[in-house]
């Protein structure tokens, strides 16, 4: 079989079958080894909630496959402020600031880019649709600033009017109402409270449970209108507080 060459039959030398037979056989290994072993691309899939108001500390899911620590995320060019991973399949990312528009989505492994969804994120501008009466009380405020809370008193954020007292009761012994799970804890409180009647304007929002609520906006907060929660309007003697008590539809002379 073999000549004086080292050859088979004459043909091939045993050294290169020998190379030949080690390469079909080595790299199809080799392959499915990579195939095999190699880390899974990460991917996007949705975020949730698709569509936010414009303004500060807001929070998305971003759910996908094969995400891993270490991981970040940009709208368009701006970077989240932290990346959260929850599993292989969901991150809570923190939104930066962002003006109103779409966004993409972007994930990266370190520098590299890895998925995109394009205009996946809506920031939608700060607009008041809606109106409606709060009955509070304002807390304790101080005596110069009383004298600013009477039917008719305007309050503004930046040159924009926000709420307008529409009613006063007259003074009450001061308290502050606590939310714990379903109930509310009264506390006394030094000095007296003013109860009054508010209407304010707000933004309608659907949440994540699909209830439909009121946001008031207010410099950075975004206060949701619901029984207990405070708001704070600046006066001129400085930011006086208002605990709402309950809400209603306006009046139709409310704005008389």
């Amino acid at each position: 079989m073999l000549d004086e060459r080292g050859r088979i039959a004459g043909r091939f030398n045993v050294i290169d079958v020998a190379a030949a037979v080690i390469v079909l056989v080595l790299v199809p290994l080799a392959i499915a080894a990579y195939l095999l072993f190699r880390t899974p691309a990460p991917t996007l899939v949705s975020v949730s909630p698709a569509t936010l108001i414009e303004g500060p500390s807001q929070r998305i899911e971003v759910n996908g496959t094969n995400l891993r620590p270490f991981m970040r995320v940009t709208f368009g060019t701006t970077p989240a402020s932290a990346f959260f991973l929850g599993s292989t399949k969901y991150a809570l990312v923190d939104v930066p600031s962002l003006k109103p528009g779409k966004y993409d989505v972007v994930l990266f492994d370190y520098a590299r880019e890895v998925a995109r969804l394009p205009n996946a994120l809506t920031i939608a501008p700060i607009a008041t649709d809606a109106e409606l009466e709060l009955e509070g009380a304002f807390k304790a405020p101080s005596a110069s600033a009383a004298s600013e809370i009477k039917a008719g008193a305007t309050f503004n954020d930046s040159g924009r009017p926000i709420a307008k007292v529409i009613a006063v009761a007259g003074p009450t012994r001061s308290d502050i109402r606590f939310r714990v799970g379903d109930d509310s804890v009264v506390v006394p409180l030094a000095g007296s409270d003013i109860a009054a009647t508010v209407q304010v304007k707000c933004v309608t929002a659907r949440s994540s449970d699909g209830v439909a609520r009121c946001i008031i906006p207010i410099g950075d907060d975004r206060i949701v209108v619901a029984p207990d929660a405070l708001v704070t309007f600046q006066t001129v003697q400085g930011p006086v507080l208002f605990q709402i008590a309950r809400a209603r539809a306006p009046r139709i002379n409310s704005h008389d």
